[in-house]
């Protein structure tokens, strides 16, 4: 039988045959070198021989053995006849204190992710049950009117004007009807003094219409005057059209939802009169031959004094942006239902001006 020997026990058997083979000579002694000699051996090339172990294989390395576990101390017995000194009995009761035990915190797999779904189509809304809107009204006109404000104007009221200018004074009265919505406005004017004799008779007005939410809407005005043809207008708010009459003349021309004649001019003002803090108003009055458009500003209140005594007005007033010498001024009475107690304005091309105030305010 034939017995392996491992790489490295062979070179430490190596090396210990030629140790011992070293100390055999030694022991059995060298020849002796002559004198002569020296030189030669000192000449003479020496040889030195070094033990390199072979390399290792990492197979026949040995394998590290694992550390022998600590011996518990033996606990020292004291001796009968003597007591066990206290620093002994200390020591013998400290105990090696356990470490911590960490514990791995178990590796989380995150799950697998849901697919996307496709989105669905909303369910379609029911509408049965939501309230219907209403409808609007074709015209302002059907809409239930709203009460006239500042202390709304009475059913029945009547106010008279004195008009004067350079060469001739005159007069009107304007009389107020309401019935609901409906509205109904009188007017008559005549020359005062020696003008009197030149202008036969009396000029008669009246307009009616309709009270919206908006302010008046005029259905139609119509003047009279003696020896002369009638003069009206004719409203048509569906087809925003407003008509021209003279006599069996007509002419169409179109018509803007703020419009109102001349005579439903003086009462607009009462139910729709600028709010607070307003700065300017806009206001569009038809004669009988033109559409005037008016943007008057707000200056102020003032206090005036006017045939029909001391009051206390809101002073309106518009510049025509063509001509700066066109200016109609309006004052708006706060305790008259702000109807105009005060009117100047120019007539005959702007060549003469005429001013029209209030001598008398009646209700019934």
């Amino acid at each position: 039988m034939r017995l392996r020997i491992s790489r490295p026990y062979r070179a430490l058997l190596a090396a210990l045959a030629v140790s011992a083979a070293v100390h055999g000579a030694l022991v059995a002694g060298l020849p002796a070198q002559a004198p002569g000699d020296a030189a030669a051996q000192a000449q003479s090339p020496q040889y030195v021989a070094i033990l390199a172990p072979e390399p290792h294989d990492p197979d026949d390395l040995p394998k590290p053995k694992s550390p022998p576990e600590p011996q518990k101390p033996r606990p020292r017995v004291a001796s009968r006849h003597h007591a066990p000194h206290p620093r002994v009995v200390a020591q013998a009761a400290v105990r090696p204190v356990a470490q911590p035990v960490v514990e791995a915190e178990p590796l989380l797999i995150p799950a697998a992710f849901e697919p996307v779904q496709e989105p669905q189509a909303l369910a379609s809304l029911d509408t049965s049950a939501l309230p219907l809107l209403p409808e609007a009204p074709a015209d302002l006109a059907d809409v239930e009117p709203d009460k006239f404000p500042v202390e709304a104007l009475p059913d029945d009221l009547e106010i008279n004007y004195a008009l004067t200018s350079a060469i001739a004074d005159a007069h009107a009265n304007y009389r107020w009807q309401r019935d609901g919505d409906h509205y109904r406005i009188t007017g008559e004017g005549a020359a005062d003094g020696l003008f009197s004799l030149f202008l036969d008779g009396r000029m008669l007005q009246e307009s009616e219409g309709t009270v919206t939410r908006s302010g008046l809407k005029p259905a139609r005005f119509i003047e009279k005057k003696p020896n002369t043809q009638d003069e009206g207008l004719e409203f048509d708010w569906r087809a925003h059209q407003v008509t021209f009459e003279l006599g069996e003349k007509k002419k169409t021309s179109k018509l803007s939802d703020n419009s109102v004649d001349w005579l439903s001019m003086i009462f607009q003002l009462a139910h729709v009169p600028p709010p607070e803090g307003a700065r300017d108003m806009k206001l569009s009055v038809l004669t009988q031959r033109k559409l005037y458009h008016f943007d008057l500003q707000v200056l102020g209140f003032e206090d005036i004094s006017i045939p029909l005594g001391r009051v206390r007005a809101l002073h309106l007033r518009h510049v025509d942006a063509e001509n700066a010498d066109e200016v109609v001024d309006v004052w708006l009475g706060i305790d008259q239902h702000y109807l105009p107690v005060k009117l100047r304005y120019p007539v005959a091309r702007n060549r003469l001006i005429v001013e029209q105030s209030a001598t008398r305010l009646t209700s019934r």
